[in-house]
């Protein structure tokens, strides 16, 4: 299956460490998306997966999409790749693995997929989560309406880049890292509502499993 689709463009950045696949041209108005981090959301975590045979689906993920699909939101996979930075694989893994994904979804699933090798040792302004650069780099790309997407991801730096983006509405799954993270997560979301900073006016949603999103939070574009 090839990568390239009716519109597409992979480019990287910062010394090779940030790259952008977009599958979908910008959209004519600003339009919300469905933000999901990749390992542990999308597919099962399998620590630094780096070989397409190892991709599995999460239970839940395909009524996810088509649903978001239906309603005519975007929907955009920002995933951290710190093996790149660690050494224990390459981009040419890394796309081994994204191709091999795309073959597991519906050929208009996704919007785009933008990841970063950076460490943990990055910048605060790279696109490594918790920073919202890659959330911001997508909505220009594609013209999205960050104020009303949503995000899913397992761990907490997930939710604190969609809070730094202006997302109003994040989720947060037990697969993945999830079980262990739910406490921190818990904590700084009580922690930004009794401070009025990060996370104040932020809707929290707790889901074991993707299966269950509530589907009506992606209502239909008009």
């Amino acid at each position: 299956m090839s990568m390239q689709r009716d519109v597409s463009d992979c480019s990287a950045t910062r010394a090779g460490l940030e790259r952008r696949l977009l599958l979908r041209p910008a959209l004519s108005s600003p339009t919300p998306a469905l933000f999901l981090d990749r390992d542990g959301v999308v597919i099962e975590d399998k620590h630094h997966l780096s070989h397409p045979d190892e991709v599995e689906l999460c239970p839940g993920i395909h009524k996810l999409l088509n649903h978001a699909q239906q309603a005519g939101w975007a929907v955009v996979v920002i995933t951290n790749q710190s093996g790149i930075a660690r050494g224990y694989f390459d981009w040419e893994a890394y796309d081994a693995v994204t191709k091999h994904l795309l073959g597991l979804l519906d050929e208009d699933a996704l919007s785009g997929i933008y990841a970063n090798g950076h460490g943990p040792d990055a910048a605060a302004d790279s696109w490594r989560k918790p920073s919202p650069a890659m959330l911001q780099a997508a909505a220009a790309d594609l013209n999205l309406d960050l104020r009303r997407s949503l995000l899913v991801g397992d761990r907490l730096s997930d939710l604190q880049a969609g809070s730094r983006a202006g997302l109003r509405w994040v989720a947060h799954v037990g697969t993945g890292h999830g079980e262990r993270e739910r406490r921190q997560v818990l904590t700084w979301h009580q922690c930004g509502r009794s401070t009025k900073r990060e996370a104040d006016d932020l809707d929290l949603a707790l889901l074991s499993t993707l299966q269950d999103f509530p589907l009506e939070r992606i209502t239909p574009i008009a």
